[in-house]
């Protein structure tokens, strides 16, 4: 990391992580252009956070989370305080402050606490928190002041999922993408003081919502694990045992499995088909326990898990052994190949 001068050859080395293996440095500056943040990143599912105070003398950087023993996500600062997300002593993530005057772990200040739901992301905007959750696979997002007071829940369209809530510490207002099975994405506008959200721009697609159901249900898989799944059908769809069904699956890698849109599942529906998509271990629904429930030597839980979505969409009435097909990608290949097998 280089501090910009007039020509390149003037430039001032500010950090050097040369000589230290596959260690890489990212920086930032605070939004009050007070610090420098290097966030240190390797091979590993840690890593560290140093500083420079921009405006000390020494010009030296300085080691503020060094231990290596959790993810640490810097998301802004009042004056020395520090704010991070963070999976240390948390595996479905919570938000500290960190002074930096006081940087041991005994004097941080837990803000928003680790919740039944995994703490997907944070956004320090409008002075507030924007903290996007996950509750049972599709999005939640709740407004907590500075000092993690509860403020609101966002209200959200229906099941989706959510990205977006951008922004600085004093912007008065953040956007927002919706979507879900059958809501193309939706930018959303979303006023911080109020809370209100409009709509502020439309993805043009010729699909009427209200044609269109989501349900979610649990299923109990091999070892009475509940696992959650999306059943997405046309409005008013009656069980009748041989509806044509393709379920979905992944279940691997920590990655959440979320409601989303695409047109070729919507035409599969608009058919008179069912999409389903299952939950399975390995993915990152429910933090960092979810997500190794199907690693490794529990590699089996996840095609166990599918195996009994396909029977429970059987067992109830939902469709039939010729009328059930299955697909998976990449990781999701390998489910369908085990399965299949």
């Amino acid at each position: 990391v280089y501090k910009r001068q007039v020509e390149q050859d003037q430039d001032e080395l500010v950090y050097s992580a040369e000589g230290s293996g596959n260690r890489n440095a990212y920086a930032q500056t605070t939004e009050d252009g007070r610090y420098l943040v290097l966030d240190l990143a390797e091979e590993s599912l840690s890593n560290a956070v140093y500083y420079r105070d921009l405006g000390a003398p020494s010009g030296q950087v300085v080691p503020l989370l060094d231990a290596w023993d959790a993810e640490y996500t810097f998301l802004g600062n009042d004056g020395p305080v520090f704010f991070f997300l963070t999976n240390k002593d948390a595996p479905r993530n919570r938000v500290v402050s960190i002074d930096s005057r006081r940087p041991d772990p005994s004097e941080w200040r837990e803000l928003i606490p680790e919740a039944e739901e995994t703490l997907e992301s944070v956004s320090f905007v409008g002075g507030t928190f924007i903290g996007q959750y996950l509750r049972d696979a599709s999005s939640s997002v709740r407004i907590f002041s500075t000092d993690g007071e509860l403020i609101r829940q966002v209200t959200l369209p229906g099941i989706g999922y959510v990205s977006g809530f951008g922004g600085r510490a004093d912007d008065p207002e953040t956007f927002f993408t919706f979507q879900s099975y059958y809501v193309p994405p939706t930018l959303f506008r979303y006023d911080v003081e109020t809370g209100k959200s409009a709509v502020y721009r439309e993805t043009a697609v010729d699909v009427d919502p209200a044609l269109y159901e989501t349900s979610q249900l649990f299923y109990s898989s091999a070892d009475g694990t509940k696992v959650p799944m999306f059943l997405t059908y046309k409005a008013g769809l009656e069980k009748n045992g041989e509806t044509p069904t393709l379920l979905y699956g992944y279940g691997g890698f920590n990655s959440s499995q979320t409601p989303s849109f695409r047109v070729d599942r919507l035409v599969w529906i608009e058919m008179g088909g069912i999409f389903a998509h299952a939950n399975l271990r390995g993915g990152g629904e429910y933090g960092e326990e979810w997500h190794l429930a199907g690693t490794k030597t529990s590699k089996q839980n996840v095609f166990d898990d599918f195996i009994a979505a396909a029977e429970y969409l059987i067992d109830e009435g939902y469709t039939s052994t010729p009328r059930l097909a299955i697909e998976g990608r990449s990781n999701g290949g390998l489910l369908v190949g085990a399965v299949m097998t």
